[in-house]
């Protein structure tokens, strides 16, 4: 018998309509991984899903050439995020035990970065849907939303 976690997560930016900066302002998760039996590790696992689901969702990006050759072949040139590019999480959990084990536990590590790009990609049309802007591809570069909201002026 299978065990599915399940959560809700919300971000909230701010985006700069000359330049297409975006900033992370706030992100919060409530997410139901079954009993939590080290709060510590399931916090990092959580913190490391959304750190990644961000990434993917605003910066990272593979850039090939015409004949499908990887431009950005290593990470000096390959956005990752780091540190400051967020806010502290505000992260807490509902307990809820699996029936299918006996701790009552469900997947950690799996919820943040699935929850975390429809969160920061709605957040994003959220922002831009005053101009009408329905659908942001990924990553929301900076480059991509001032494209997107010069094409939407």
């Amino acid at each position: 018998m299978p065990a599915y976690p399940n959560g809700c997560h919300v971000a909230e930016i701010e985006i700069d309509p000359v330049s297409g900066a975006l900033a992370l302002t706030r992100y919060a998760a409530v997410d139901d991984v079954g009993t939590v039996v080290n709060p510590m590790i399931v916090d990092g696992q959580v913190h490391g899903g959304v750190t990644h689901g961000i990434g993917q969702a605003l910066m990272e990006g593979a850039i090939y050439d015409d004949e499908g050759q990887l431009i950005n072949g290593s990470f000096m040139d390959y956005a990752m995020p780091r540190a400051d590019d967020f806010p502290g999480f505000r992260i807490d959990f509902s307990e809820i035990p699996a029936s299918s084990n006996p701790l009552g536990v469900k997947g950690g590590g799996e919820i943040a970065p699935v929850a975390c790009l429809p969160a920061v990609l709605n957040a994003v049309v959220d922002a831009l849907s005053p101009l009408g802007v329905t659908h942001v591809e990924m990553p929301a570069t900076p480059e991509r939303l001032w494209r997107t909201i010069q094409d939407a002026r």
